[in-house]
């Protein structure tokens, strides 16, 4: 199969502004991280979701945010996230939820072992009143081969602060695509979020092709059904980066 980089990002932008045009109040966890970390590569990031359920309170609910990310070594990426930015039916007008900054920390050399392992560690500012800020932490896999590829994310958070008491709680997303080429990989996404009471798996793709010398253009995108009576019914989920 072959694809017209014309074609392909008029497409990514057209699904990005649909996004866009239907996002609402949620919870940022509809993300899937690659352990993998290039030295001296910057990146920026565009995500976002959107629901559908019978319940008019989750309807048309979700978020929408912008990343920066830079690896000054071979090892470590840095990036600072900026949302999300929230709206739906049970609030008025956008709102700014706050940023977060997460670092990327890449523990083997690619291909060296059965998986690629990674760690995640992130610190976010809520600026909603009566929300806590806190800490994300956990492990990072993937596993690659000539014709698949899988992602497992296994992630604890925790509320911070003076007055914060309570555990940390635990999701985790896996996604398992074919890789028809570099620029079209179809397969699945799962996400398990106890905490908001919530199963999810659904189809998906994804891909990365050259856009320009030493750059490239990544997406995923997914619609996810609810597995249980406390997940939404469906979730639209879409996701852009460029890297240079």
């Amino acid at each position: 199969m072959t694809f017209n980089t014309l074609r392909v990002c008029c497409t990514l932008t057209a699904l990005l502004t649909l996004t866009y045009a239907f996002l609402a109040q949620g919870a940022d966890d509809y993300i899937i991280y690659s352990p993998r970390v290039t030295q001296g590569q910057a990146e920026v990031e565009l995500r976002g979701f959107n629901t559908r359920d019978a319940n008019p309170d989750v309807n048309q609910t979700g978020m929408f945010g912008a990343a920066v990310a830079y690896a000054p070594t071979s090892w470590w990426k840095t990036e600072l996230y900026n949302g999300p930015f929230v709206y739906g039916p049970t609030i008025a007008g956008t709102n700014y939820s706050g940023w977060e900054w997460e670092n990327f920390f890449q523990l083997t050399p690619h291909d060296a072992y059965w998986a690629d392992i990674g760690f995640l560690l992130a610190y976010v500012r809520n600026n909603q009143a009566g929300v806590s800020n806190s800490l994300e932490l956990g492990p990072l896999l993937e596993k690659e081969t000539e014709n698949t590829l899988q992602r497992l994310n296994l992630i604890w958070e925790k509320q911070v602060g003076v007055d914060v008491v309570g555990k940390f709680n635990f999701r985790a997303t896996y996604m398992a695509g074919y890789k028809v080429e570099e620029a079209f990989v179809p397969g699945i996404e799962a996400y398990y979020r106890p905490a908001d009471n919530a199963h999810q798996l659904g189809p998906g793709f994804s891909g990365e092709f050259q856009v320009g010398h030493e750059k490239s253009l990544e997406y995923s995108t997914a619609l996810l059904y609810g597995l249980n009576q406390g997940a939404p019914a469906r979730t639209f989920v879409f996701r852009v980066s460029s890297a240079f």
